[in-house]
């Protein structure tokens, strides 16, 4: 996506997940330059959490540009990496090992720009079973996501039968940025997706804010059913299915460019990072017909270009946490997850989340009601790292795994003693 950032009194321009401009000059964009506002004094403390330790893992390969990781149900410790532009491996973390499990890169051909490519891949709850998973990535002309089911191999490695691939939706987007695109399944067995809001600054046409529209949105549906004409069902306890002005499909609307959804395998709480425009970063915790405010709010506070709601009587949910650009805090918020492993004392229960352009990684300590106490600074990185997180990911004992742009794959770890 395109962020112009103001950080000290400066305008930065920026890419996010794709760093360098691809096929030509960057495009013209209309950059009004306003007063900053007055920020308020930041919500919670900063602290550092000493004895933890960044470890790049050893996978005999770089991962370009890793999007996301996630466990192969049954797959005897096999991960499958989605990497933007079109291919997936499953590695063995353990071992170090990795074999191909599915290559889109010819379909990708030509897609190069900002956010363009892989956005994720969730297997199915019941994949040892039907061998079902599910993609999200993005096509030209038109251009539109795609989200669509795969099948895979039988046995113990499998590999993915492109040929079986089977189209649930597809939503055209007016630009290439603010895609969004991560999904995952939820304890309840349906299939969340997270849409950004289509791009251009501001939001023009307040397409998060519209219930009609699935830009900006958290949606669920249903892989198991179809209903009438439709791939998927939409399933009867949506927060909208029973209303005819509403997408029955959306579960929470009023997002940017949600990147990084997870459920916490304890609570089944639903998370998501949401990446700000000038302002603010945001930590959601997702809830069923929520509103988190964009465009008419940005963090905690009021934009200057929606100064009203689309809707009138609409109410809001604030963000569980949010940093400033401002306060040279960070750039791009990359989430996220509820830390529910064994190995790091201290950190049970805590969101953990990184920051792409500055590299930090955090975790925020919470009381049993998701209230803030603390954020925690696991790892703060340098200017002149080349580490730029992309997600911040579970394995499947709980333990986190960080992936990076510069195509490597890190482990969070306990400091050995001296």
């Amino acid at each position: 996506m395109t962020l112009f950032v103001r950080l000290h009194g400066l305008i930065f321009l920026t890419s996010v997940l794709l760093p360098t401009w691809v096929g030509g000059a960057a495009p013209e964009e209309d950059v009004t330059r306003v007063a900053a506002p007055e920020l308020p004094l930041p919500d919670v403390p900063e602290e550092s959490f000493p004895g933890i330790v960044l470890v790049r893992l050893s996978m005999g390969r770089e991962f370009d540009s890793p999007v996301m990781l996630t466990v192969v149900p049954g797959g005897e410790g096999e991960q499958v990496v989605a990497m933007q532009r079109g291919e997936f491996c499953a590695v063995n973390l353990g071992e170090g090992s990795w074999r191909p499990f599915l290559d889109l890169r010819e379909r990708m051909q030509g897609i190069m720009l900002f956010e363009e490519g892989v956005h994720g891949i969730a297997f199915h709850p019941e994949f040892t079973r039907n061998r079902l998973f599910y993609l999200s990535y993005t096509q030209n002309e038109p251009r539109r996501t795609v989200i669509s089911e795969m099948r895979a191999t039988e046995g113990a490695s499998p590999k993915a039968v492109p040929e079986s691939e089977r189209i649930l939706l597809e939503v055209q987007q007016p630009l290439a940025d603010h895609w969004g695109g991560h999904l995952a399944f939820g304890p309840d067995g349906m299939l969340y997706l997270a849409m950004g809001d289509g791009g251009l600054r501001d939001d023009p046409y307040s397409l998060a804010a519209n219930p009609w529209v699935l830009h900006g949105k958290i949606l669920r549906i249903d892989v198991n059913r179809r209903d009438g004409a439709l791939p998927y069902g939409i399933p009867p306890d949506n927060p909208f299915a029973g209303e005819q002005t509403t997408r029955k499909e959306i579960y929470a609307l009023g997002l940017r460019n949600p990147w990084g959804l997870s459920f916490d395998s304890k609570t089944g709480k639903l998370w998501c990072a949401d990446v700000g425009q000038d302002l603010w970063e945001e930590v959601n915790l997702i809830k069923p017909g929520a509103n988190y405010g964009w465009s008419h709010l940005e963090g905690r506070l009021k934009t200057a270009f929606h100064s009203r709601p689309l809707l009138s009587g609409t109410t809001f949910v604030e963000p569980v946490h949010a940093y400033s650009r401002l306060r040279g805090e960070g750039i791009c918020i990359v989430g996220g997850v509820i830390y529910r492993g064994g190995r790091l004392a201290g950190l049970e229960g805590c969101y953990l989340f990184a920051d792409w352009g500055y590299g930090h990684v955090w975790a925020l300590e919470m009381d049993a009601e998701q209230h803030v106490l603390r954020r925690l600074v696991l790892h703060r990185g340098p200017a002149e790292h080349k580490f730029n997180p992309t997600l911040v990911v579970a394995d499947a004992d709980g333990e986190p795994v960080v992936l990076s742009q510069d195509g490597a794959l890190y482990r969070l770890e306990t400091r050995a003693e001296d």
